[in-house]
């Protein structure tokens, strides 16, 4: 009898309590334009540096996109961090709040994600993302 209670499954055991027994985790997912040569290197660096697999990385164009990212973010000039599949962070603040998460010596880097107009920055080299050719 004890045998059963302890074979259920995670997926029948509260959120917490599931995470703490069974070490489910959620991904944090990123989404990014798959045309532009900076956002493709900038996610490869990043794909380097998860050594913990905490990210899922996808398209803006990706059908997993179109279900989760909020339309006005699907532009193509943008990075969207779901993190815990529930918090929305979008250009600067999602790169730096992706530093904070992959921790180590980058985590520093999260605290830039508060600085105000710090978008303004994203949005230059976003727009003449370019010039970073190939």
């Amino acid at each position: 009898m004890n045998e059963q209670k302890n074979n259920k499954r995670a997926d029948a055991i509260p959120g917490i309590i599931a995470k703490k027994m069974y070490k489910v985790e959620l991904r944090h997912l990123i989404f990014f334009d798959s045309n532009c040569h900076l956002c493709q290197k900038s996610v490869r660096k990043l794909q380097e540096l998860d050594k913990e697999k905490i990210f899922e990385f996808y398209p803006l164009t990706s059908a997993k996109a179109k279900e989760l990212v909020p339309a006005k973010y699907l532009t193509g000039d943008t990075m969207v961090l779901l993190e815990d599949q529930k918090r929305v962070w979008v250009r600067a603040k999602a790169v730096f709040r992706i530093f904070k998460l992959l921790g180590g010596k980058y985590e520093w880097l999260g605290a830039l994600c508060y600085v105000p107009g710090i978008d303004l920055f994203y949005r230059a080299v976003a727009h003449n993302r370019n010039l970073f050719g190939n």
